[in-house]
C-alpha cells in the first residue's frame, strides 16, 4: 500500500514550501487525499530529488561533533536530537510498521502461489500462469535502490515528530525535547498559552493519537474529566512519536488578550542620528502574545505613553523589537539620551489588525515607507516562519541613501528562491511625484495581479499609493493598509 504524508512533511522532503505544493494541488500535478499526498506521487513529481543537507542532517551532524564535549553536548543534544526512550519508541514504531508490511507481503505470496495452482488445473489458463511466472520472476530478482525521498522520510521520522493540530489543520514538527508549544509557537502558529509555567493550565490540548512525555514539572491540576479525554500541558510535554490534538489557537485579533507586561531593555541600537532599535525581553512565564504587524504601548514612568509597531516576529514571543526615529515625544527623548539596559518598560497591548489574512491563498506584495518597514518586518517574518506564501515581494520606498535594514533584506532575498526586494529612495516632500514612480516600478518591476497587498506609511503616503492602486484593477479586498 502507498505511504501517504501531510503536506508538511512532503514540502520538508523536497525542499519545496506548502504554498508551493498546494498551488501543485489547485492546479492538478499532484493529488491529494484528506490533507495528504502519496509519497509515491511525489517520487514522480520530483524524480530529480535528492536527500540534500538540511537542518535535520545538520542537527544530527552537530551532535555527533560535539558528542564528546560533555557540558554543551548534553544541552546541544537535548535540544536537537531524540533522547534514548524517544528514540527507542520512534524506533519501534517503523519496525511495527516493517513487520505488518512483511506480513502483508506473506499473505501476497501465498496468495499468489494459491492462485498459480488454481492456474495450472486448468488448461484455459496455463498461458495466463506463464506470464504470472515471467511477471513474478521480474518483480523477485529486480532490487530497486531507496529513493533519496524515502531515505530522507525515514530520517525525518526518527529525528522529529510531528504536530497535526486536527481542529485548525496546522502542523509542525518538534526537534529534541522541545515542548509542543514551544515548537508550535516557532512554528508561527499562534496557540494559546498563558505562564508557559505549567500553572495556568490555558495551553492545555487535548491527545487524539500518538504519544508525549512529559519534560518540565508543572502545579496545574487536571479534572477526572480532562484526564479521561487524554488533556495535557502543551507547554511541559513533547511529543514522542507523530501525535494529533486539539488545541486553541488565535484566529483573528479578537482571540489575543490584552496584556500589562513589565518587560526589560536588552539593548538600544543606534543605528544613526535619527533612529534607534529598541529591543526588550518579557519575563518567561509572562511573554508578549500577539499577532504579526500589530503594535502595542510602551510606558516608563510618569513619561507619556508611546505607541508603536512591533517589528519583530511572533515566533519569539520573549525578544521584542521595535524602530523608533527621533522626535520630540518624551520617551522616545528618553530612550535617545540612553536608558540603561535592565531597566523596566511597560508593555500594554497588543493592538491593531494590520495582520496576515491566513485564509488567503494569494502571493504576498509589501509596500513600506522609510520606518513603517518595522510592522512590514514583523509580517515578513511571520509569513517566511508559516510558509505559506507562494511568493514574496517587498518593495521599500526610503528617503535615505539605503534602506536602514538592506543587509537584511539582501538576506531574506538570496536565502528563500520565491523572496524578491526592491528599493527605491524618494523625497516624503514631493508626494506628487510617488505616482510617477509607482508606475514605474510596477510597470517594470512588480506584478500585482492577484495578490494580497500590505502598505505601511505616513499619511499622504498611504492615500497615494492606494488611490493609485485602486485606479490600476486593484480591489480594496486586496489592500491591507497600517498608517503611522
Amino acid at each position: 500500500m502507498p505511504r501517504y504524508v501531510s503536506l508538511s512533511r512532503a514540502a520538508r522532503l523536497v525542499g519545496l514550501s506548502r504554498g508551493e505544493l498546494q498551488k501543485l494541488i489547485h492546479d492538478n500535478q499532484l493529488q491529494s487525499f484528506e490533507g495528504q499526498v502519496s509519497l509515491d506521487d511525489i517520487e514522480k513529481l520530483f524524480p530529480e530529488a535528492e536527500l540534500q543537507r538540511d537542518q535535520i542532517i545538520e542537527d544530527m551532524e552537530a551532535i555527533i561533533e560535539k558528542a564528546m564535549k560533555r557540558a554543551r553536548g548534553e544541552k546541544l543534544a537535548k535540544l536537537l536530537a531524540p533522547d534514548p526512550y524517544t528514540l527507542s519508541i520512534r524506533l519501534h514504531v517503523l519496525s511495527k510498521e516493517y513487520a505488518i508490511k512483511c506480513s502483508q507481503l506473506n499473505g501476497y505470496q501465498k496468495l499468489v502461489a494459491e492462485l498459480q495452482k488454481k492456474l495450472e488445473q486448468d488448461t484455459k489458463t496455463k498461458q495466463i500462469n506463464s506470464w504470472l511466472e515471467q511477471q513474478l520472476e521480474k518483480v523477485i530478482n529486480v532490487e530497486e535502490p531507496v529513493t533519496a525521498i524515502r531515505e530522507k522520510d525515514n530520517v525525518l521520522r526518527v529525528m522529529a515528530a510531528q504536530v497535526h493540530i486536527k481542529n485548525t489543520g496546522h502542523e509542525y514538527f518538534v526537534n529534541g525535547d522541545t515542548p509542543v508549544l514551544e515548537a508550535g509557537l516557532s512554528a508561527g502558529l499562534a496557540l494559546n498559552y498563558g505562564c508557559s509555567n505549567g500553572n495556568c493550565g490555558k495551553c492545555k490540548a487535548k491527545l487524539l493519537s500518538g504519544e508525549i512525555k512529559k519534560v518540565r514539572n508543572y502545579d496545574y491540576v487536571f479534572t477526572e474529566t480532562e484526564k479521561l479525554q487524554h488533556y495535557f500541558l502543551s507547554c511541559c510535554h513533547t511529543a514522542v512519536t507523530d501525535i494529533v490534538i486539539e488545541a486553541e489557537e488565535a484566529g483573528s485579533v479578537k482571540d489575543i488578550p490584552q496584556q500589562h507586561i513589565e518587560a526589560k531593555i536588552k539593548k538600544i541600537d543606534k543605528r544613526n542620528d535619527e533612529l534607534c532599535f529598541l529591543n526588550l525581553k518579557t519575563p518567561r512565564t509572562q511573554r508578549l502574545r500577539f499577532l504579526a504587524g500589530q503594535e502595542v504601548t510602551l510606558k516608563y514612568k510618569e513619561l507619556e505613553p508611546l505607541q508603536l509597531p512591533i517589528a519583530s516576529c511572533p515566533c519569539d514571543d520573549m525578544n521584542i523589537q521595535f524602530h523608533i526615529s527621533k522626535s520630540d515625544h518624551p520617551l522616545v527623548q528618553q530612550i535617545f539620551k540612553g536608558l540603561k539596559n535592565s531597566q523596566t518598560i511597560t508593555i500594554e497591548g497588543p493592538t491593531g489588525d494590520f495582520v496576515l489574512d491566513e485564509d488567503s491563498d494569494r502571493a504576498l506584495v509589501f509596500i513600506a515607507f522609510d520606518n513603517g518597514f518595522a510592522p512590514i518586518k514583523s509580517l515578513i517574518e511571520h509569513a517566511i516562519t508559516l510558509e505559506h506564501a507562494l511568493s514574496i515581494q517587498l518593495l521599500w520606498l526610503h528617503s535615505s541613501s539605503k534602506p536602514y535594514l538592506h543587509n537584511q533584506c539582501r538576506a531574506w532575498e538570496d536565502a528563500i528562491d520565491n523572496f524578491r526586494y526592491l528599493y527605491q529612495q524618494y523625497s516624503p516632500e514631493e508626494t506628487q511625484q510617488l505616482d510617477k514612480q509607482l508606475y514605474i516600478l510596477f510597470k517594470d518591476s512588480i506584478d500585482l495581479s492577484d495578490k494580497d497587498i500590505y502598505i505601511c506609511g505616513k499619511e499622504n503616503e498611504i492615500k497615494v499609493t492606494h488611490d493609485y492602486l485602486l485606479s490600476h484593477d486593484i480591489s480594496e479586498e486586496q489592500l491591507h493598509i497600517q498608517k503611522i
